[in-house]
């Protein structure tokens, strides 16, 4: 089993989709590992970094969204 392989099957049991970061620890027991960080995809504000609701962008356009895409960081031990 490769280790993006071992890293989406340990993202998608915690729910977050598929492991964009994978970090490899020694101090898990062989095969264990854990989401560290999970951020959500959708659209933000520029300014203020929050999330929009999809009526605030057919209100107000693209002037001031952008897309955040999905990062998921596991951290493991394949070996």
């Amino acid at each position: 089993m490769t280790i993006q392989k071992l890293g989406n099957i340990i993202a998608r049991k915690n729910g977050c989709g598929k492991a964009t970061i994978i970090i490899v620890d020694k101090r898990f027991k062989k095969g264990n590992g854990k989401v560290d960080q999970h951020i959500p995809h959708g659209f933000r504000k520029i300014t203020t970094n929050e999330y929009v609701p999809n009526n605030y962008r057919r209100n107000f356009g693209w002037k001031n969204t952008y897309y955040q895409n999905a990062i998921t960081i596991v951290r493991l031990n394949p070996l």
